[in-house]
């Protein structure tokens, strides 16, 4: 029977072992081979120019970099207050209550939601009504798929606060909302600024929403009213493209958007391995 269970073992580790090594496999390929083709396209030109008439070869993606960080910074500004307010609700005002339960059940399966069917909705409420793209439109479908992630961590990180400090600061005569901004928020800032930095970084990559929001645009724009290019967009558009300078463009435009989730992404990493270790 032991030997048994030591054969059960040593097949179930080795398959292990081999799945995550194809995973990584795969992972280190698809990473080595948008370096090996993005590098050669990164120049001061790809960042500084824009677009030329298709079929003409140079000019730079400072459009679509512009774009992209406009949309992704106000999608922020909307996602970041309303995912830590939510968040708040969650594990100080509602503990206890049914609507909190469902509420962030809501949120575990907007978390797994495609972003497609965000786009889409957003399309359908705001696009669609209003008669044009926009890049308020891609910012809040953005919003609405960062707003779920930074809640959950929020709450979650907020709950691991011990309640005696609540209750130690209420002695001293403290209301609730300068013991949750003062002492709570404080104790779980690591946290809380991770779930942001990741919720940044998902949504970061996102194409599909943005293709039935802010759609795209040839042109350098800031005029968040109208179309606006994203790199995302671009990537899919270039790729697509006839033209062979769209495509060397279009891959150092994923090597940016892939240096920019990975940055984040070990920011977000390294503030988890703080907080543990304070």
């Amino acid at each position: 029977m032991n030997t048994k269970r030591k054969l059960i073992n040593v097949v179930a580790l080795t398959l292990c072992f081999l799945t995550a090594l194809w995973g990584l496999f795969w992972l280190f390929f698809i990473i080595f081979d948008v370096l090996r083709h993005g590098i050669l396209a990164l120049t001061p030109s790809l960042l500084l120019k824009d677009p030329t008439p298709p079929g003409i070869p140079g000019g730079g993606l400072r459009h679509a970099i512009v774009g992209h960080l406009l949309i992704t910074f106000c999608a922020t500004l909307i996602g970041v207050p309303i995912g830590i307010l939510g968040g708040t609700f969650l594990a100080e005002y509602g503990r206890g209550y049914k609507i909190s339960k469902l509420i962030s059940s809501l949120a575990d399966i907007m978390i797994s939601v495609p972003a497609i069917i965000v786009g889409a909705f957003v399309y359908a409420i705001l696009v669609k009504p209003l008669g044009h793209f926009s890049g308020w439109a891609g910012s809040i479908a953005l919003a609405i798929i960062m707003i779920p992630v930074i809640m959950r961590t929020t709450e979650n990180m907020l709950s691991l606060i011990p309640w005696t400090l609540r209750e130690a600061a209420f002695a001293l005569g403290a209301p609730y909302y300068k013991v949750i901004i003062q002492i709570v928020y404080r104790g779980a800032s690591t946290g809380i600024l991770t779930g942001i930095i990741l919720g940044v970084a998902r949504v970061t990559g996102e194409a599909a929403p943005l293709l039935f929001t802010s759609f795209n645009n040839a042109y350098f724009s800031l005029n968040m009213n109208q179309p606006i290019a994203s790199l995302t967009i671009t990537i899919f558009q270039y790729a697509m493209g006839p033209y062979e300078d769209w495509h060397v463009q279009a891959w150092g435009a994923s090597l940016i958007i892939t240096s920019l989730i990975l940055f984040l992404t070990l920011i977000g990493k390294s503030l988890i391995k703080r907080g543990f270790k304070d």
